[in-house]
């Protein structure tokens, strides 16, 4: 195999297996991948001594090794589920707890694909091992594709060779979750999902739960988008013609799990790297203006909220739900409030108006995927069941 020139997105994959399984073969490689990148830091310590100005010992600390990686939600596994294969529980609990294996394998830059040209081995793989998830956040916009972000953190990073005698380490290329190889690849669907790459129009409202607090959402909605039915002539109405009252243009959700070592006496590397429970959880709505956003700000708080549980106060705990045709449900849960909420545009230069409301819990994020690797349907032990009665689980 000729030296590189260059490397680029064709001839870079991405793949993980669980923590300690030294296989090839027990690599998944990661589908619909955008963009992959690696940090490590030597932590340095100094140690100074009487008589003179010069160092007396650069103490090397553990390396903290970093891994951001960002994909389409395309109907293949999420990075956050390849990441926690053998999770107990859908919950942030469950997947905080794992570990995995992570490997790119860097292939010739003279072919189509990583599988074309009877590559068997990579030029060469970066291995890092006992990876952490630290941070994952998924953002759904009116432009471009629905993204998903994931960091891991780890201590432990390997550069190997194709001609290394230990192969060990070597992405297995024909252990690919989906109907093909690089280079005859294209998103897929799992058990029912649906819509390729996924964008706005893959959001699902008649199965998501809206927030209560934006406006025009209807008290006491349960599911869906507060569709309203329009008259079309006088005072009759069309029981099939509906319209929205609100109009999202953007959904994201975000959490950074905010490790800390565990050390112990004997050893250099921790014994593990513990998630700082409790998680703040963020999630991101932004709706086109059509009035303004209606969100009182009392001093006493809230008259509506009065002889409540929120008595006092001007917001209370809502509800967010959001679910793709691709088969996954975002779950913020019911103890969602609301942190901020910002009017802005249609300023004089041109533009719309939006409100941007920003929602906070914890330690509730539960990402649904029918690709999971531990969801029961795809030989896993996990269930799920949404707090919310009436939702419909796409294609699980």
């Amino acid at each position: 195999m000729a030296q590189n020139n260059r490397i680029f997105y064709a001839c870079q994959a991405v793949a993980f297996r669980p923590l300690g399984d030294g296989t090839a073969a027990a690599y998944t490689v990661a589908h619909g991948v955008q963009s992959v990148g690696i940090t490590t830091n030597f932590n340095l310590e100094q140690a100074f001594e009487l008589g003179q100005v010069q160092i007396y010992e650069n103490i090397e600390g553990l390396p903290d090794v970093e891994c951001t990686l960002e994909k389409v939600l395309d109907g293949y596994p999420l990075l956050y589920h390849l990441a926690s294969m053998g999770a107990e529980s859908a919950g942030l609990v469950g997947r905080s707890k794992e570990r995995a294996d992570c490997a790119l394998a860097i292939y010739s830059d003279g072919q189509d694909s990583v599988n074309d040209g009877g590559q068997t081995k990579p030029s060469t793989t970066v291995y890092m091992s006992g990876m952490y998830l630290n941070s994952v956040s998924y953002t759904i916009s009116t432009d471009g594709n629905a993204t998903e972000s994931v960091t891991l953190v780890g201590n432990h990073k390997e550069w190997i060779k194709f001609d290394d005698a230990s192969q060990a380490n070597t992405i297995n290329k024909t252990n690919q979750t989906g109907p093909a190889k690089f280079g005859t690849d294209f998103p897929t669907a799992y058990l029912g999902g649906s819509g390729g790459v996924q964008r706005r129009e893959n959001v699902l409202l008649k199965y998501s739960i809206m927030p209560e607090s934006l406006f025009g959402n209807l008290t006491g909605t349960i599911a869906g988008n507060a569709n309203q039915t329009i008259s079309n002539t006088g005072n009759a109405y069309d029981s099939s013609s509906k319209m929205p009252k609100i109009h999202v243009q953007s959904f994201s959700v975000s959490t950074d799990f905010g490790r800390e070592d565990i050390l112990e006496l004997g050893r250099k590397s921790p014994y593990f790297r513990a998630p700082n429970f409790p998680i703040e959880v963020t999630s991101e709505l932004e709706a086109m203006a059509v009035s303004g956003d209606f969100v009182g700000a009392y001093e006493f708080g809230d008259p509506d909220l009065f002889n409540t549980n929120a008595s006092g106060d001007n917001t209370s705990e809502e509800y967010i739900l959001i679910t793709l045709k691709a088969g996954i449900i975002f779950d913020m849960g019911p103890n969602n409030r609301l942190s901020s909420v910002s009017y802005g545009g249609g300023d004089a230069a041109g533009g719309n108006a939006t409100i941007s409301y920003s929602y906070t819990n914890f330690n509730e994020l539960t990402v649904v995927h029918s690709g999971d690797p531990a969801w029961t349907g795809n030989g896993g032990t996990m269930n799920y069941s949404p707090d919310q009665s009436g939702i419909l689980l796409v294609g699980l």
